[in-house]
């Protein structure tokens, strides 16, 4: 099933919301795009259906966006009013979860600075398609399914050694 990007956006502010965490908008903008990403390179299908676009700091989900812009780079108070609560598979839960886990104490530029890797998605559209342009879903898909690889490769070795 895909999912408003908002819906997952309200996701993951509850959780900061429970752990007594501060999150910006910026943070919000590029876990949403980890977590459909990593959906796409370890499952092989989509968690959104919006697209992402490649602007100047990162991947972003422009309704997501509009949604957050008004608090500017201030934690966010409140959920986004009026999007309903979504129920997530076992594999979406997951998806949440691990990217909560690994990216969510980062910060905002630190996640930007992420996106920003030579080679990445977000890099790759830019450099091609330039600003505002949409980040192809199968471009993010290989991408993060060779990053998934590499990682299960590394675990698998330093278990055996």
């Amino acid at each position: 099933m895909l999912h408003d990007a908002r819906s997952v956006a309200n996701e993951l502010i509850r959780r900061a919301h429970e752990a007594e965490r501060e999150i910006t908008p910026m943070q919000v903008l590029k876990l949403v795009y980890y977590c459909h990403a990593w959906m796409l390179g370890i499952y092989g299908r989509p968690l959104i259906r919006q697209p992402i676009e490649a602007w100047r700091y990162g991947p972003v989900v422009p309704n997501v966006y509009r949604s957050l812009r008004q608090y500017g780079g201030d934690p966010i108070p409140l959920l986004i009013d009026g999007v309903p609560d979504d129920s997530y598979q076992r594999e979406e839960q997951h998806i949440i979860d691990q990217v909560w886990e690994q990216y969510g104490p980062l910060t905002g530029l630190q996640l930007s600075s992420l996106t920003h890797a030579p080679g990445t998605p977000w890099d790759t559209t830019w450099r091609k398609w330039g600003q505002n342009a949409i980040i192809p879903n199968p471009l993010i898909a290989r991408y993060y399914r060779r990053e998934y690889e590499q990682y299960y490769r590394r675990e698998h070795e330093s278990a055996e050694a």
